[in-house]
């Protein structure tokens, strides 16, 4: 887990063509409860400090972030944002090292961060949302296009009532839904 999810995926994501959907949808993507509930815990925060701690090296402000801080902000996101995958959250870096969230003025701070990690699950939600109503655009055109074969016009329809009306069985069973 941690050879497949380390910081080099940051880099490999923003050069993907891959939306936030894509990564988000991906089942295949152990979220971070898999990984409390397979490796316990303290692993999932020793993986969750790793990708801040390049965060903090890639904001070269000294210090930046403190232990004690990271500690929390990793603590704070496996409680919260449980639910997300290993590679968003590597996707999400990737995005605030590429300056999506705006620039941060002296040393990065967990604050920072967290608001920036708001600011992705909305961004997240909006592309979830439009995958979704195109998956639904391309089921009804499929839909249509297989009931397309089947139709008739309204005239047909009539004549077709008139002739089940008048006793034509043929007519009855055609006019039976499928």
């Amino acid at each position: 887990m941690a050879v497949d999810y380390n910081p080099d995926l940051q880099g490999k994501l923003a050069k993907s063509n891959l939306t936030l959907a894509d990564i988000a949808l991906n089942d295949n993507i152990p979220s971070l409860a898999n990984i409390r509930s397979v490796y316990g815990d303290d692993n999932a925060l020793r993986w969750l400090k790793v990708q801040f701690d390049s965060l903090n090296d890639y904001a070269e402000q000294g210090k930046g972030i403190t232990d004690k801080q990271l500690d929390e902000l990793c603590i704070l996101v496996l409680g919260e944002y449980y639910w997300m995958n290993l590679a968003e959250i590597c996707n999400f870096i990737s995005r605030f090292k590429l300056g999506k969230y705006g620039q941060f003025y002296g040393a990065i701070g967990p604050m920072k961060i967290s608001c920036s990690l708001l600011e992705y699950v909305k961004e997240r939600r909006i592309d979830i949302d439009r995958h979704e109503r195109e998956q639904y655009r391309i089921q009804r055109e499929k839909e249509i296009e297989e009931r397309g074969n089947n139709r008739i016009s309204y005239a047909e329809y009539q004549e077709l009532k008139r002739r089940a009306e008048s006793g034509d069985e043929e007519a009855r069973k055609m006019l039976m839904s499928p």
